[in-house]
């Protein structure tokens, strides 16, 4: 019951995370932005699925997000720019080195095609990827550890939006279908008044 407690609590801090660090706003909202106008894509069109081309592009956040994160780390409190800043935390260098290693290792596998298309665009598509990110960056910005509560409520995080996002794309698709079913139903209407 305490891990709960305390995944709950991370998942907490990792939602307000933008409120408690108003920098992480300029690059959240964005993630947060293109998640939701994607979601609402794929509601409206289910036909369409993800191809490589989106899913290279999706892998290209990680290395956005990280040039970003070390922008915030070479700037101190003042807004003046050092080396000295971008090496004072060690960890958060470390982690950002490792985002743009994950970064290049992503758009490498997209690129080459190296996985079975379903899994590729499974993992490569906006929710997964753009969660991921928010919550490595949410790290670097807020100081919250890496460590298995993390990770939890990362998962956590991911199963809320995912069911957010479902139930959007549900009614959008659900949208879309009665807007269809217009035009039918007035043309129906029109053949029965010929006849």
């Amino acid at each position: 019951m305490e891990i709960l407690m305390a995944v709950l609590h991370r998942f907490i801090e990792l939602v307000q995370a933008p409120i408690t660090e108003p920098k992480m706003l300029w690059m959240a909202t964005p993630l947060i932005i293109a998640t939701l106008f994607m979601t609402l894509y794929f509601g409206k069109y289910r036909k369409e699925e993800l191809g490589w081309n989106t899913a290279f592009g999706n892998t290209m956040v990680f290395l956005f997000v990280s040039l970003n994160i070390i922008q915030a780390m070479y700037y101190d409190a003042n807004g003046v720019g050092s080396l000295n800043n971008l090496f004072a935390n060690p960890f958060h260098l470390t982690m950002t080195i490792v985002l743009i290693a994950i970064a290049v290792f992503l758009m490498l596998v997209t690129y080459y095609h190296l996985l079975p298309k379903r899994v590729a665009f499974f993992l490569f598509a906006a929710p997964p990827i753009n969660v991921t990110v928010y919550v490595l960056m949410t790290m670097v910005y807020t100081e919250v550890p890496a460590d298995y509560i993390t990770l939890g409520a990362a998962v956590l995080l991911f199963l809320v939006i995912s069911i957010f996002l479902k139930i959007l794309q549900a009614l959008e698709s659900r949208a879309g279908r009665e807007e269809e079913e217009k035009p039918k139903k007035k043309e129906e209407k029109k053949e029965v008044k010929e006849k």
